[in-house]
Protein backbone atom coordinates (compact mmCIF):
# COMPACT_ATOMS: atom_id res chain seq x y z
CA UNK A 1 0.00 0.00 0.00
CA UNK A 2 1.05 3.25 -0.40
CA UNK A 3 0.79 6.36 1.76
CA UNK A 4 -0.99 9.52 0.07
CA UNK A 5 -1.83 12.50 0.83
CA UNK A 6 -4.81 14.55 -0.80
CA UNK A 7 -5.29 18.02 -0.43
CA UNK A 8 -8.87 19.80 -1.83
CA UNK A 9 -9.65 23.31 -2.29
CA UNK A 10 -13.55 23.48 -1.49
CA UNK A 11 -15.88 26.73 -1.57
CA UNK A 12 -15.71 28.94 0.98
CA UNK A 13 -19.47 29.28 1.03
CA UNK A 14 -20.31 25.44 1.17
CA UNK A 15 -22.43 23.70 4.06
CA UNK A 16 -20.92 21.92 7.24
CA UNK A 17 -23.05 18.73 6.11
CA UNK A 18 -22.06 18.71 2.51
CA UNK A 19 -18.07 18.66 3.56
CA UNK A 20 -18.37 15.68 6.24
CA UNK A 21 -20.59 13.49 3.70
CA UNK A 22 -18.25 13.65 1.01
CA UNK A 23 -15.53 12.73 3.62
CA UNK A 24 -17.71 10.52 5.12
CA UNK A 25 -18.04 8.88 1.15
CA UNK A 26 -14.09 9.40 0.68
CA UNK A 27 -13.34 7.33 3.70
CA UNK A 28 -15.62 4.65 2.51
CA UNK A 29 -14.51 4.33 -0.58
CA UNK A 30 -10.69 4.06 1.17
CA UNK A 31 -11.97 1.65 3.59
CA UNK A 32 -13.76 -1.11 1.54
CA UNK A 33 -10.99 -1.20 -1.01
CA UNK A 34 -8.77 -2.43 2.07
CA UNK A 35 -6.99 0.75 2.58
CA UNK A 36 -6.97 2.25 5.80
CA UNK A 37 -7.74 6.94 6.35
CA UNK A 38 -4.49 7.53 8.55
CA UNK A 39 -6.04 11.85 8.71
CA UNK A 40 -8.52 13.95 8.01
CA UNK A 41 -7.71 17.65 8.64
CA UNK A 42 -9.56 21.24 7.56
CA UNK A 43 -7.26 24.08 7.71
CA UNK A 44 -10.38 26.44 7.60
CA UNK A 45 -11.12 28.86 5.17
CA UNK A 46 -8.10 30.85 3.70
CA UNK A 47 -7.11 33.42 0.79
CA UNK A 48 -6.63 31.99 -2.49
CA UNK A 49 -3.49 32.82 -4.16
CA UNK A 50 -5.96 33.95 -7.24
CA UNK A 51 -9.43 33.50 -8.08
CA UNK A 52 -10.76 30.11 -8.83
CA UNK A 53 -13.43 29.23 -11.22
CA UNK A 54 -15.77 26.63 -10.31
CA UNK A 55 -17.54 24.40 -12.65
CA UNK A 56 -20.94 25.72 -12.36
CA UNK A 57 -22.37 28.79 -10.55
CA UNK A 58 -23.70 28.77 -7.21
CA UNK A 59 -27.58 29.82 -6.11
CA UNK A 60 -26.08 33.38 -5.93
CA UNK A 61 -24.91 33.42 -9.45
CA UNK A 62 -21.00 33.18 -7.86
CA UNK A 63 -18.69 31.63 -10.15
CA UNK A 64 -15.38 33.08 -8.69
CA UNK A 65 -13.94 32.43 -5.65
CA UNK A 66 -11.22 34.44 -3.59
CA UNK A 67 -11.65 32.38 -0.61
CA UNK A 68 -11.66 28.44 0.01
CA UNK A 69 -11.88 25.95 2.79
CA UNK A 70 -8.71 23.66 2.46
CA UNK A 71 -8.57 20.10 3.81
CA UNK A 72 -6.38 17.36 3.69
CA UNK A 73 -7.19 13.64 4.04
CA UNK A 74 -3.95 10.92 4.55
CA UNK A 75 -4.49 7.78 4.03
CA UNK A 76 -3.07 4.08 3.20
CA UNK A 77 -4.17 2.70 -0.79
CA UNK A 78 -3.48 1.15 -3.74
CA UNK A 79 -3.16 2.83 -6.37
CA UNK A 80 -6.71 2.07 -8.17
CA UNK A 81 -8.77 3.54 -4.98
CA UNK A 82 -6.95 6.47 -5.09
CA UNK A 83 -7.71 6.92 -8.91
CA UNK A 84 -11.45 6.26 -7.51
CA UNK A 85 -11.32 9.01 -4.89
CA UNK A 86 -9.95 11.88 -7.11
CA UNK A 87 -12.64 10.59 -9.27
CA UNK A 88 -14.65 11.20 -6.98
CA UNK A 89 -13.92 14.37 -5.57
CA UNK A 90 -13.45 15.72 -9.42
CA UNK A 91 -17.28 15.04 -9.59
CA UNK A 92 -18.16 17.14 -6.59
CA UNK A 93 -19.51 20.11 -7.65
CA UNK A 94 -18.14 21.91 -4.18
CA UNK A 95 -14.67 20.87 -4.82
CA UNK A 96 -12.60 23.62 -6.85
CA UNK A 97 -9.11 21.38 -6.71
CA UNK A 98 -7.74 18.77 -5.67
CA UNK A 99 -4.08 17.63 -5.36
CA UNK A 100 -2.96 13.77 -4.60
CA UNK A 101 0.43 13.50 -3.80
CA UNK A 102 2.39 10.37 -2.53
CA UNK A 103 3.55 11.45 0.56
CA UNK A 104 6.80 9.90 2.53
CA UNK A 105 7.42 8.78 5.81
CA UNK A 106 10.04 7.82 8.35
CA UNK A 107 8.26 4.28 7.84
CA UNK A 108 9.32 3.85 4.29
CA UNK A 109 12.84 3.13 5.13
CA UNK A 110 12.04 0.56 7.27
CA UNK A 111 9.98 -1.21 4.91
CA UNK A 112 12.30 -1.39 2.06
CA UNK A 113 13.72 -5.14 1.76
CA UNK A 114 16.69 -3.91 -0.15
CA UNK A 115 19.72 -3.67 2.19
CA UNK A 116 21.45 -1.28 -0.10
CA UNK A 117 18.60 1.39 0.60
CA UNK A 118 17.37 0.86 3.80
CA UNK A 119 19.71 2.47 6.18
CA UNK A 120 18.21 0.23 9.54
CA UNK A 121 20.11 -2.57 7.58
CA UNK A 122 23.36 -1.26 6.95
CA UNK A 123 23.53 0.16 10.54
CA UNK A 124 22.99 -3.87 11.67
CA UNK A 125 25.06 -5.07 9.02
CA UNK A 126 28.16 -2.57 9.85
CA UNK A 127 27.60 -3.82 13.03
CA UNK A 128 27.94 -6.99 12.86
CA UNK A 129 30.83 -6.46 10.72
CA UNK A 130 32.34 -4.92 13.41
CA UNK A 131 32.02 -7.10 15.43
CA UNK A 132 33.38 -10.17 13.43
CA UNK A 133 36.62 -7.89 12.71
CA UNK A 134 36.87 -7.31 16.30
CA UNK A 135 37.72 -10.91 16.86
Amino acid sequence: MVFYECLMTAKNTTHYNLLTSLMKEVSHKIVENGGIVRSIQNHGIRQLPHRFKSKYADREGNRYYEKGRFISVFYDSNPVTAKQVETILNLNEEILRNTHLRASNRFNEVNDLLESRNPYIQDILSEIEEATDAR
